[in-house]
């Protein structure tokens, strides 16, 4: 008896598995109830010689037992499937390669951006004028800041070129930020997404392309 009902779950199950049915769909096929099939398939009940019957058309279209119900990931369309919309992939190509431009000239806005900043992190201890109370390091970059400061000074405001070398510091050190956090995960995500669309496209010319023998 206990063989009976483990064929019975067994049939129950690759059928199902095989023809994508649900055990309402099935207990429809079969004529007896929902219940029934889940009673079957969860070894409660066996099969009656009435549910044996009605069960064998669908049973002799099984394949060997070895053979997976599920197709293998990335698995072909059946030969019988019509051919695709190919007006519709190219469109969608087309908008894919757009779209991954836009996504990269925005990613590349972002890279210039940081690259130019880092240039100007990197100038800045050059380019800064020495707070008040320091001495200018002894630099050909330091002594011509020194000359051209100097000639922008105006005798009748003394305190212009002190101002002067306050701002230029503040100006240097906005120049030299990087992006910020939330600017550099936005790179990452447009960089991201731009490659998504590229390897649709690239799917998609290749389910464009002509089948050879």
């Amino acid at each position: 008896m206990a063989r009976h009902v483990a064929t019975a779950t067994s049939l129950i199950a690759r059928v199902r598995a095989w023809f994508g049915l649900a055990q309402a769909e099935l207990a429809l096929y079969l004529g007896i109830s929902p219940p029934l099939v889940r009673d079957l398939e969860t070894n409660r009940r066996t099969l009656t010689s009435a549910v044996s019957a009605a069960l064998l058309p669908l049973l002799l279209q099984l394949p060997p037992p070895e053979v997976p119900a599920a197709p293998a990931t990335g698995a072909a369309l059946p030969p019988n499937t019509p051919a695709p919309d190919a007006a519709d992939l190219d469109f969608r190509r087309r908008e894919c390669l757009h779209r991954a431009g836009r996504l990269s000239a925005q990613a590349d806005a972002l890279a210039a951006r940081a690259h130019v900043a880092a240039r100007w992190a990197a100038a800045r201890p050059a380019l800064s004028p020495p707070s008040e109370d320091a001495p200018a390091p002894d630099t050909p970059a330091a002594q011509a800041l020194a000359v051209a400061l100097a000639q922008a000074a105006d005798p009748t405001d003394p305190a212009r070129a002190r101002d002067h070398a306050r701002w230029l510091r503040g100006w240097l050190a906005a120049r030299a930020a990087p992006l910020s956090v939330a600017e550099a995960t936005r790179f990452h995500r447009l960089r991201a997404q731009a490659a998504g669309l590229l390897a649709e496209a690239a799917a998609l010319a290749e389910a464009l392309a002509p089948p050879f023998p």
